[in-house]
C-alpha cells in the first residue's frame, strides 16, 4: 500500500520536479550573467591603433574594447588608460560575453593610487613630472611644466593681471611683432640705467627739441 501511495505521490510530481530543474538552471545561468554585468579588472593591452584596451578580470580576457571618455561629442578629450589601470567594467549586453563589455577607466588602486589628499586640490600629474593644481582654499593655479610649452592664440589675445606680474628667464628672451610694440607705464626701468633722451627733450646748448632722433624707436617723458 505504502508502495502505491509513493508511486502515485511520485507521478503526480513528476511534473513540477522537472519544472523545478528547468527553473534551477535558469536561476543559476541569470546569477551568472548578474555576476558578469559589474566586473573589476585592469588594462592589460592596447590596439594598434591606441583606440581599443584589453582588460584583464580574474582568469578572462576581454577582446579590445572602448573605454569611457570625459566627453565624446564636439567636445572631445583623449587620454590612452594605462597598463595596469584599474577599471570597472560593464556588460552592456545580457551578461553573457565580455566583448559586450565598456571599460569605466581610473578607478584608484595600489599601483596607481591618488595622487594627493588635500581636499581642497583639483589636481593633474603627469608622468613626466608635469602637474597642473588649483587649490580651492587658496584661490591659487599652480602649473608646472617638465619640458617645453606652446601656446597658440589663432587671433586676439588678452591677459588682465589684477596684481603684480614677473616673468623671468634663465636663457634669452625675445619679442617678435608684426605691428607696433606700445609700452605705457609711469616709469619704464631698463638695466637700472640713467634716464633715456628722447626727442621731446631740450637740448642744452641750443635750446631747442633735439632733431636728430630715431623713428623706429620712440618713448614719451
Amino acid at each position: 500500500m505504502q508502495s502505491l501511495i509513493r508511486q502515485i505521490v511520485q507521478s503526480e510530481l513528476a511534473e513540477y520536479t522537472e519544472q523545478f530543474s528547468l527553473q534551477e538552471k535558469a536561476i543559476s545561468d541569470l546569477t551568472r550573467r548578474l555576476n558578469n554585468l559589474i566586473r573589476v579588472g585592469a588594462v592589460s593591452a592596447w590596439s594598434e591603433n591606441h583606440k581599443r584596451i584589453k582588460v584583464q578580470c580574474g582568469g578572462n580576457e576581454t577582446p579590445f574594447i572602448k573605454w569611457f571618455s570625459a566627453c565624446a561629442g564636439d567636445v572631445a578629450e583623449y587620454r590612452l588608460p594605462s597598463i595596469g589601470e584599474q577599471v570597472v567594467l560593464l556588460n552592456i549586453g545580457d551578461g553573457d560575453s565580455l566583448a559586450t563589455c565598456i571599460a569605466l577607466i581610473g578607478v584608484p588602486s595600489d599601483k596607481f593610487p591618488l595622487p594627493t589628499s588635500n581636499p581642497n586640490e583639483i589636481l593633474r600629474v603627469y608622468p613626466d613630472g608635469t602637474r597642473v593644481c588649483y587649490d580651492k582654499e587658496k584661490h591659487q593655479l599652480d602649473v608646472k611644466v617638465a619640458g617645453v610649452a606652446n601656446v597658440v592664440v589663432d587671433e586676439d589675445a588678452t591677459v588682465n593681471v589684477g596684481g603684480n606680474a614677473k616673468l623671468t628667464v634663465s636663457g634669452t628672451t625675445k619679442v617678435t611683432s608684426g605691428g607696433d610694440a606700445t609700452v605705457d607705464a609711469p616709469k619704464i626701468k631698463l638695466n637700472g640705467g640713467t634716464g633715456v633722451v628722447t626727442g621731446a627733450h631740450k637740448c642744452m646748448v641750443t635750446g631747442l627739441p633735439h632733431g636728430d632722433c630715431s623713428s623706429t624707436v620712440t618713448a614719451g617723458v
